[in-house]
């Protein structure tokens, strides 16, 4: 039953939906059948289908991706860094009890026993600003992209979606390996986790390369593309080498270098 005023705003309804908030224009009284069927089923559907369809976005094609969110389509995805915190929550869990695994059956795995004062205080700093620090990782990328990738004409706020996206397929395909380092705690040999780490990082490597061809390969010739990557990643490493420098010096509280040091 559809009402001549929106329940909501009280604004009249010329249509499916409120002009002024968007609600509904047919709610209904909450029944016991309407709850179940509308409000947890039908809920619970269209909010994993939105996480699926950016999920799938992100990891097949994350360039264009952000190409058709920045266009305006919209409407099928869901919000895009709720998605990375609730990935790092969930990452941050599974990296929790791989730890006590590791000690418990794996202890020659974990590095914090073999840590000095000033490598545990850093690995302290690390886990307590994680979650600002993988934050920053988007308005840097967006920044670098922002500079070298001028040609597609998009504002500062445009890259950091396509950061945001691909940090999103990033933090999928690290979600991905942790899963499979349980395996580990199963019977798997260890070989399988050292050559999957080493397989992580190519696919993390490239997977990055595909994001940037996938949005801005209509650009550049192949040349070009590959002229700007080069500088991509020359930005990225001066980045991250002034980064751990600057972690090192708040944590370590201006310790020396040989008091940094991890004792192997």
């Amino acid at each position: 039953m559809e009402n001549a005023n929106c329940l909501n705003c009280g604004l009249e309804l010329s249509g499916k939906f409120c002009s002024g908030c968007g609600q509904k224009s047919d709610t209904q009284r909450i029944s016991f059948k309407r709850f179940i069927s509308h409000d947890i089923l039908h809920g619970t559907f269209h909010f994993e289908k939105g996480m699926l369809f950016t999920a799938k976005q992100a990891l097949i094609r994350p360039g264009r991706a952000a190409l058709d969110y920045i266009g305006g389509k919209r409407v099928r995805f869901y919000n895009i860094f709720y998605f990375i915190l609730l990935l790092i929550g969930l990452l941050l869990i599974l990296t929790h009890y791989n730890n006590e695994l590791a000690l418990q059956y794996k202890p020659e795995r974990s590095l914090i026993p073999q840590m000095d004062d000033a490598g545990k205080k850093i690995y302290e700093f690390l886990t307590t600003y994680n979650k600002l620090l993988i934050f920053t990782f988007a308005p840097v990328m967006a920044l670098n992209s922002f500079l070298i990738f001028r040609r597609k004409k998009f504002n500062y706020s445009e890259h950091f979606i396509l950061s945001g996206i691909l940090l999103l397929g990033l933090f999928i395909l690290i979600l991905l390996f942790f899963m499979l380092s349980f395996l580990e705690f199963a019977g798997l040999p260890s070989v399988f986790r050292e050559w999957g780490f080493v397989i992580m990082s190519f696919l993390i490597f490239f997977y990055v390369l595909y994001a940037y061809y996938d949005a801005f390969r209509k650009d550049y010739s192949l040349i070009g593309f590959v002229m700007r990557m080069l500088l991509l990643l020359f930005l990225c490493t001066a980045e991250l080498f002034i980064f751990f420098l600057l972690i090192i010096m708040i944590a370590s509280n201006g310790a020396t270098e040989t008091e940094i040091e991890f004792s192997y």
